[in-house]
């Protein structure tokens, strides 16, 4: 361990150090050659701490995008997957429990389309529907922030 600290002693003492971080000698030494330099760092006082209610970091209202409502567009498409979802993942459920046949089911794979396509267009639909849900009922955490625009 001795050895280790020599070798880094004499690293820092050749100029290297110095050279590529762009410390001076004095810097580096401190005021007398050989000694370093300690900063001690002291809490501050809970008068000097800041506040959560510094103008100069407050954001204004009509920027703010986490309350920015999102569009029409953004909002029908959300709503309207998730309907789409559940139609097709219903008229699966009728095909899988016999209730609704499928003609040539086996050659064309119309259910496996009917539960892939489902669950696809459901998943967004039911993200979008959720978020807009717990927004408007206040849940903390939530925001219109979390919503994807499409809205160009």
């Amino acid at each position: 361990m001795r050895a280790i600290e020599n070798e880094l002693h004499s690293w820092q003492s050749s100029g290297k150090f110095r050279a590529s971080f762009g410390v001076s000698k004095a810097d580096s030494m401190g005021a007398a050659e050989g000694t370093q330099r300690r900063t001690r760092y002291a809490r501050l006082d809970a008068a000097d701490e800041p506040s959560g209610d510094d103008p100069r970091f407050a954001m204004p209202a009509h920027l703010d995008s986490r309350l920015k409502k999102p569009g029409r567009k953004t909002l029908a498409l959300g709503v309207g997957l998730c309907f789409v979802g559940f139609i097709l993942l219903g008229c699966y459920l009728l095909w899988y429990f016999g209730i609704m046949p499928i003609p040539r089911d086996e050659e064309r794979g119309t259910s496996l389309a009917l539960l892939v396509l489902g669950c696809i267009t459901l998943a967004p639909g039911l993200y979008v529907t959720t978020i807009l849900a717990a927004v408007w009922r206040g849940v903390p955490g939530f925001s219109y922030d979390m919503i994807p625009s499409f809205e160009d």
